[in-house]
């Protein structure tokens, strides 16, 4: 059923008497294709814990008798031959199938000349035998054509996603040699998503891209979501070229990364320009160059992770998250910045300032606790101021009390038993 021995009518030995008889060999690997997928305990055929990830396959060669699809038993499960990297095949995809040690294997699902990371049909495919009734053609029962070569329909094959391609990239890559440059080891799913771990000359690179544009053939800036790891080149470098939209094609040079937050038009508070008060007024620019030799401080190593997506959440279930930076830290945001804490928040720093000190008149803020003991000690002068009378000098306090009184609370009332600043 997986490997087996075989025999060619053209290969033949001589015995006695002349006779030639065909030379048996052994197919290691035998080619079929998957007739069931067992993918969780709902599987249809599902047996046990250690099934999971195994199918039921048929073999295209073989010494036992025909077995249609309906009819394979448990017989036909194969397991995948590595213990932990499984490409799971789905229903109708070529599989080789191979027995070692007693055990049947698969390894697959196969490319073919499709070479296509979604889909490839099987060239060896033949299928059941199809029941007519009648004496006529007329078929028993109705069958869809991905019916008839086995597969399933609920998997999506509408869509086919290209397969990755990798470019010279002038400035990244070693050698004056055009059109030619050093490939990858890449994993690609079905449907436009990949992990790909390759270098630019000897700089090495990490790409995790998922939701890639189906006729999108590298990473870009515009997939579903990235995460970049690189260790020489700026972002632009590597993502130089990008698609907007369903088909519309962009090659905007230098200045196609930006951060969300400063392509706000209106009102336009940009990271970039106090970024730019913060570093002697160095063009904005030169944050998207981080890596590329114009711009690079550190020499020749640029180490930098970009993670992007439409949504990214960080949470922790049991302990803390750190944030911490060499330099500065910016966020910014196209609309609202929220800090929630049911205990305390706490702003340490020698320097707080709200608002661009580079760019405004900046004033200082007040203490509340010596606000309020100046206050008190004003109002407290209104007992003692005196007025002349025809009978000499008079206090006011006893027309002036209710006013006295009310302006004391509004005093009292004045700080926030919550919230505090520091004294300097």
């Amino acid at each position: 059923m997986g490997s087996v021995f075989v025999t060619d009518s053209d290969k033949t030995v001589k015995s006695f008497g002349g006779v030639e008889y065909p030379v048996p060999f052994y197919l290691q690997f035998v080619a079929g294709y998957c007739v069931e997928s067992i993918h969780s305990d709902e599987s249809l055929r599902y047996n046990g814990p250690n099934s999971i990830n195994s199918i039921i396959a048929l073999p295209h060669h073989t010494d036992k008798a025909y077995k249609t699809r309906a009819s394979a038993g448990d017989e036909y499960r194969y397991y995948p031959l590595f213990r932990t990297m499984n490409d799971v095949p789905s229903k109708g995809d070529p599989v080789l199938l191979c027995t070692i040690g007693k055990i049947k294997y698969y390894l697959g699902p196969l490319n073919t000349t499709n070479n296509s990371p979604t889909w490839n049909d099987d060239p060896s495919f033949r299928g059941d035998p199809v029941f007519t009734y009648g004496g006529t053609d007329q078929q028993l029962g109705k069958i869809s054509p991905r019916g008839e070569r086995g597969e399933s329909a609920n998997f999506n094959k509408n869509i086919p996603y290209n397969r990755l391609t990798k470019k010279r990239k002038n400035g990244l890559d070693y050698g004056d040699t055009i059109f030619e440059t050093t490939g990858d080891t890449i994993i690609e799913g079905r449907h436009g998503n990949s992990l790909r771990i390759g270098s630019r000359s000897n700089n090495p690179y990490v790409f995790l891209s998922n939701k890639r544009f189906p006729t999108n053939d590298l990473e870009s800036l515009n997939d579903g979501g990235l995460i970049s790891i690189t260790s020489h080149g700026s972002l632009q470098q590597h993502f130089g070229d990008y698609y907007e939209g369903d088909l519309q094609f962009f090659n905007t040079g230098d200045d196609i990364f930006k951060l969300a937050s400063d392509t706000i038009e209106s009102p336009n508070v940009t990271i970039g320009e106090i970024w730019s008060d913060f570093n002697g007024g160095s063009e904005s620019q030169e944050i998207y160059g981080y890596g590329f030799e114009d711009f690079d401080e550190v020499g020749e190593d640029a180490n930098q992770i970009l993670i992007q997506s439409d949504r990214i959440t960080l949470n922790t279930k049991l302990d803390d998250v750190f944030i911490s930076s060499k330099k500065d830290i910016y966020i910014g945001a196209g609309e609202n910045i929220s800090l929630t804490g049911n205990k305390t928040i706490t702003f340490q720093t020698p320097n707080f300032n709200i608002g661009n000190s580079n760019k405004a008149t900046m004033e200082s803020m007040v203490l509340g606790d010596s606000l309020k003991e100046v206050l008190t000690e004003i109002v407290a002068l209104f007992s003692k101021i005196q007025v002349m009378t025809q009978l000499g000098p008079q206090n006011i306090l006893p027309t002036t009390q209710p006013d006295i009184q009310s302006i004391s609370t509004k005093i009292e009332n004045i700080i926030s038993t919550k919230h505090k600043i520091e004294q300097g």
